[in-house]
């Protein structure tokens, strides 16, 4: 019988390899000279994490995102370079303009050039910054500018910056900053515009309409602000208007490509997409087929209005740009279902992430609310993609969406959710699921929704308002709790409970003598019933407590004399 070779004839010694940051590098370069940029990324990562306050490591990770397409994610490296890393490095001045030419913002790429140029004496890339001033300078169609002052330059980035904080669903944050801005330059429009969403997104409606609508009001062609009314009156369920300004949206074809790009997009998210596509379709060759966002964007208006040929081509040429990513061959999948006759999605989402019932497996939230809360602390597209399900998505999604932020539990969400209560057009149950959530978090009681078009103070802290509170009553109300739980939604649970001490209050210093805590219970409990039209006898209360009708009968008569519902 042969001998098994590969078994060994004795015990060996492990040691262990250490992989340091500059080894993880230095495989990153390797694989970036192969143009292997999937690679190159993924030991840059690793390098990051090994020696997270290197700056040359982030440099690099943004360099590898721009040629990927992915300019908002390196602007985002860059910036945390600069707030967090190292101030001091003025070539990143040089790549966000080299990012926001490329994503065709030139009057930004042109601001940050002129930083780059006057701040810094002796620039690395002084030859490639004239050469890229020339480029944008061209397609400003202008003549070479002037410097501009310190301040004129600093208002420019303090705006990107709260752009920023808004893409990423940091809204307080972004409504600070813009606040500010607007104080010191009144006539600054673009940030009154971003303040408007910021409000929106806060749950502030009426300030919303009101800085939307005095934007108009100065300059009543302005496309961002038309944009963000359409999205308002579509939130606010206001057809007639919406339809109308609509009417109006349809008919523009922007020059510039960021007004082309604000248009197209806020078109798409209201469901026009065929004219959603039409503006997108012109904006593919110029940005040299490279942009995958903006590929996405067609690739989406393309099935949505029934071109599956020219999706399925264009989440292909996504695919070929960001292999690493999940989107595109989803999307694929989705097609070649719909080929052979099985089961795809009727619409596609403009939205660059997986739906949530694929990136998060929340039939088994236990599981998974790690995952989310590591991915909501690390990943702004992610939490800007869940902040916008909450707002646009359909009910389902929004019901998952609630669910997941139970795991998440940040002051970013609280606030969200609080502006989901006071919103009028959401569904009532949705809010029901809202307040558990918010209960889950340990959010700060009350709540303030709007349930059944009516304003409601909710605080299921009982909150006594006699001078004592006695152990027979407190039973009174743990009885009620325990065999309401399963039967009511929260909001029940909680008007029981407030009739209770509304009772007590009312009868104080002569409330009856509570003998069988079970039958005062089971009379609160009928009242809800009887309340909310359930269609359940006395006899069926009074027998789940173990009482007599009778005895529930007499406390309900009690009850009822002396209390209205809350």
């Amino acid at each position: 019988m042969a001998k098994q070779q590969y078994a060994p004839k004795k015990k060996g010694k492990i040691v262990p390899i250490h992989m340091d940051a500059d080894f993880y590098y230095e495989w990153a370069m390797r694989y970036l000279d192969k143009l292997n940029f999937q690679k190159a990324l993924r030991y840059l990562r690793k390098a990051v994490e090994i020696e997270p306050n290197n700056p040359d490591y982030y440099c690099s990770m943004a360099g590898i995102l721009a040629e990927l397409g992915k300019y908002e994610e390196s602007n985002r490296i860059l910036w945390h370079v600069l707030d967090e890393v190292d101030p001091s490095l003025d070539e990143c001045y040089f790549y966000l303009a080299s990012n926001y030419a490329n994503m065709m913002e030139f009057e930004l790429a042109e601001q940050y050039i002129l930083k780059y140029l006057q701040s810094f004496p002796e620039p690395i890339y002084a030859e490639e910054a004239e050469d890229l001033r020339e480029y944008i300078e061209f397609h400003l169609q202008d003549r070479p500018r002037q410097s501009e002052s310190d301040t004129s330059l600093e208002v420019v980035f303090q705006h990107d910056r709260a752009r920023r904080l808004l893409e990423e669903g940091r809204f307080n944050e972004a409504a600070r900053l813009l606040l500010s801005i607007i104080k010191g330059h009144p006539d600054f429009i673009a940030a009154r515009n971003n303040l408007a969403l910021c409000y929106y997104y806060m749950g502030r409606f009426e300030k919303a309409m009101e800085t939307v609508q005095q934007v108009l009001e100065e300059d009543p062609c302005n496309i961002h602000g038309l944009c963000n009314l359409a999205v308002f009156y579509s939130h606010l369920r206001n057809q007639e208007k919406l339809e109308q300004l609509l009417a109006v949206l349809k008919k523009i074809i922007p020059y510039h490509f960021d007004l082309a790009y604000k248009l197209a997009t806020t078109l798409g998210i209201l469901g026009e997409d065929e004219a959603a596509y039409f503006l997108f379709r012109k904006m593919v060759p110029r940005t040299g087929q490279g942009d995958l966002y903006i590929l996405h964007y067609t690739a989406v208006a393309a099935y949505n209005t029934g071109r599956i040929g020219e999706a399925e081509s264009l989440w292909k040429k996504v695919e070929r740009i960001d292999p690493s990513e999940k989107v595109a061959p989803y999307y694929l999948r989705q097609i070649q279902q719909r080929k052979i006759g099985g089961q795809a999605i009727s619409e596609a989402s403009y939205h660059y992430q997986l739906p949530f019932h694929d990136t998060f497996p929340f039939g088994s939230i236990e599981t998974s609310s790690d995952e989310i809360n590591q991915e909501w602390k690390r990943n702004p597209l992610l939490r800007s993609s869940l902040l916008w399900a909450l707002r646009f998505g359909d009910r389902d999604t929004k019901f998952q969406v609630i669910q997941a932020f139970a795991y998440i539990a940040d002051s970013e969400v609280e606030e969200a959710l609080r502006g989901f209560l006071m919103n009028p057009v959401e569904d009532d149950y949705l809010k029901k699921l809202v307040i558990f959530v918010l209960r889950k978090m340990g959010a700060e009681q009350p709540y303030k929704a709007i349930i059944n078009q009516q304003t409601r103070i909710i605080d299921f802290r009982l909150r006594s308002i006699v001078p004592v509170w006695t152990e027979k009553w407190q039973e009174v109300a743990e009885c009620l709790r325990v065999h309401m739980q399963d039967r009511y939604d929260v909001l029940e649970q909680q008007e029981a409970q407030m009739l209770w001490i509304d009772y007590i209050g009312k009868t104080y210093p002569n409330v009856p003598t509570i003998r069988k805590k079970e039958a005062w219970a089971a009379s609160l409990e009928y009242v809800i019933a009887r309340r909310y039209n359930y269609a359940i006898t006395q006899e069926e209360v009074a027998a789940r407590y173990g009482v007599s009708a009778a005895s529930l009968a007499r406390n309900y008569k009690l009850i009822t004399a002396v209390c209205t519902l809350p």
